[in-house]
């Protein structure tokens, strides 16, 4: 998917060494802790651009499998991104959420000085997946995956850039459903990611059409949700190396394959940015309500949005990023839940 919809205005200049890069990991505190990334970003043109940061454990989880990350790069290269937010939500352990806070904005940064920024973004999340998967161990007979086969994340990232025609542009890419989510004052908010799920008719029609043998279907309902051979609640994500093809039985019979339709292949989606009053969220699905689709509760876009709202312009970012995760939490959600929020007037 993409599309470019208007939000125009400029860019920070600095050198590409003057990088600050901010990683969410988990507290080891007992209980159920809210984490944030250590202080404020400050862009070098003089323009504060703050990031808020908030984590907490879900009341049905163990341990944290949330994992984010942050950074303002300021470039002198036309084109290259200067703001870069992720967040990652694990499943089956953090090794996979870990790995891609750690690695996944170094294949997006090389991708994008050779390709158009769409194609940098889904080459770069497919080529991280790509290593995801490497078969591990001698002559590669050992398990593939980061932290085991059935280990994998979600991912969302936001980037902000320098367009060829001098405007400031906003490219939201995602894996699974983590969402990022622009709020204007005054606006509808507008969610530029797609929630990938068996749920949705297109995602399991395009997983079923690679299946070769229709009379035992790949998505099955269970437990109040659509699940991909009736495990995972979800129908693209990085890692899940058990959902996906080995590359050991292809080309057996035309069409075969030994997957089950995951892909990490994004769905990209780009809008012009200016300075209207407002906040990006970038988060897990943890924030966002799922009991329609067997899940717990949680914020709808809507709520987060009138959340932004009563924020306003000089509301802390930390302490809006906690309020989301509270509202979350109060809203009935048990998941972990992540969030990145950052106002749109420190972006341009």
């Amino acid at each position: 998917m993409y599309a470019t919809k208007s939000i125009s205005g400029t860019s920070h200049s600095a050198s590409l060494s003057q990088r600050r890069l901010h990683r969410g990991r988990i507290s080891p505190v007992a209980g159920r802790p809210v984490v944030r990334a250590r202080g404020p970003l400050v862009v070098r043109s003089g323009t504060d651009a703050n990031v808020g940061s908030a984590s907490q454990l879900g009341t049905s989880r163990k341990r944290n499998e949330d994992r984010f990350t942050f950074d303002v790069n300021p470039s002198d290269k036309s084109g290259m991104p200067y703001a870069y937010l992720g967040v990652f939500d694990g499943h089956g352990g953090f090794a996979t959420s870990q790995w891609l806070t750690d690695k996944l904005q170094g294949f997006i940064l090389e991708a994008w000085e050779k390709n158009p920024v769409e194609s940098a973004l889904r080459r770069s999340f497919i080529a991280a997946d790509k290593e995801l998967l490497a078969p591990k161990g001698f002559m590669g007979m050992g398990e593939r995956g980061v932290g085991g086969s059935k280990c994998g994340s979600t991912a969302a990232t936001a980037h902000v850039y320098k367009d060829k025609d001098g405007s400031t542009k906003l490219a939201a890419a995602n894996c699974g459903d983590a969402r990022v989510l622009v709020c204007v004052d005054g606006q509808e908010p507008v969610q530029l990611t797609v929630d990938h799920v068996p749920d949705t008719e297109s995602e399991r029609i395009r997983i079923e059409n690679q299946n070769p043998n229709p009379k035992l279907p790949l998505v099955k309902y269970v437990g109040g949700t659509w699940r991909v051979g009736g495990l995972l609640a979800l129908s693209r994500a990085f890692g899940d190396a058990y959902m996906k093809a080995s590359g050991f039985n292809e080309g057996v019979g035309d069409g075969y394959s030994s997957g089950f339709g995951v892909v990490a292949t994004p769905d990209v989606e780009i809008v012009d940015l200016d300075k209207k009053k407002g906040w990006l969220v970038v988060s897990s699905d943890g924030l966002n309500t799922n009991e329609e689709r067997g899940g717990g509760g949680g914020l709808d876009n809507v709520e987060v949005a009138k959340m932004c709202k009563a924020a306003g312009p000089r509301k802390d970012p930390n302490a809006l990023a906690k309020e989301l995760v509270k509202g979350a939490v109060a809203a009935g959600s048990t998941d972990d839940v992540t969030v990145l929020c950052v106002r749109l007037q420190d972006l341009v």
